[in-house]
C-alpha cells in the first residue's frame, strides 16, 4: 500500500473507532466527518494527504487516482465493516461527494423478520 493510502486507511480506522482528535483534525481541514462518518471529494482528500505526507511520499492526483483505483482499500476497510461509496454522483470523479460509513452486517434472522424471508 502507497504511503497516501496508507495514510487514508489509518485516518479511515480513527474515524471509525471514534478518534475525537482525528476527526477534529478533519474537521480543521474542512471535512463532514463524525464518528464513523467522513464525507470527501477526491481532489480536497487528495490535498489534505499530501500535507501530511514528507514531500519525497507525495504524489500528484493522478497518480493518486491511480494508486486509489488499483487499491484493495474497500477490502481492507470491509475487514473493519466499513466502505468507501459515493454519496453524490455527480458524473466527474472530481465533483462527486465520496463517504466513508460503517456497513453493519445484519444476521440472517434479522433479516428474515424484516424481509419475510422463511
Amino acid at each position: 500500500m502507497s504511503p497516501a493510502l496508507a495514510l487514508l486507511f489509518d485516518g479511515c480506522r480513527a474515524v471509525l473507532s471514534g478518534d475525537q482528535v482525528g476527526i477534529a483534525r478533519l474537521r480543521a481541514a474542512g471535512f463532514v466527518c463524525a464518528t464513523a462518518a467522513w464525507q470527501f471529494r477526491l481532489p480536497a482528500l487528495h490535498a489534505y494527504l499530501m500535507t501530511r505526507l514528507p514531500p519525497g511520499e507525495r504524489v500528484d492526483y493522478p497518480g493518486f487516482l491511480r494508486e486509489l483505483y488499483a487499491s484493495d482499500l474497500n477490502a481492507r476497510l470491509g475487514e473493519l465493516g466499513a466502505e468507501v461509496a459515493i454519496v453524490d454522483n455527480l458524473g466527474k470523479v472530481n465533483a462527486s461527494l465520496y463517504c466513508l460509513r460503517s456497513c453493519e452486517k445484519i444476521e440472517r434472522n434479522a433479516a428474515a423478520d424484516v424481509f419475510g424471508d422463511p
